[in-house]
């Protein structure tokens, strides 16, 4: 389905829905999602155990670093990626994960925003 340029959570979730082949996430969004998949190196057992809580816990505009401590104690996985995936929503992280095998983040560095390449591989 070729590839996609996303800014926006907005963007990224339909494009995920869309099956794009390869999506580019620009901007601080790339930055955010970069963080959030870092809950990729983490067991089977502590992601699962981090969808039951984020899915527990009623917030609106994100997750309290006071909701946050207790998973991060429970599953080894960083308070700020914690943060992350509850931001950008706990399904649409799960699905990028799923969906795509090749990740690439190329950091900002003086003009140039930060860039992360998702590819289904």
């Amino acid at each position: 389905m070729g590839q996609r340029i996303v800014r926006t959570r907005e963007e990224l979730n339909k494009a995920v829905e869309d099956k794009a082949d390869s999506i580019l996430v620009r901007g601080e969004l790339a930055e955010k999602l970069n963080t959030a998949l870092r809950i990729r190196s983490a067991s089977k057992w502590a992601i699962g155990l981090l969808a039951a809580s984020l899915a527990s816990i009623p917030f609106t505009g994100g997750l309290s670093a006071v909701a946050a401590a207790p998973i991060a104690a429970l599953t080894g996985i960083e308070i700020v990626a914690i943060i992350a995936v509850a931001a950008l929503g706990v399904t649409l992280v799960f699905m990028i994960l799923r969906d795509f095998k090749k990740v690439t983040f190329c950091a900002k560095n003086g003009d140039k925003e930060a860039e992360l390449k998702l590819e289904r591989a």
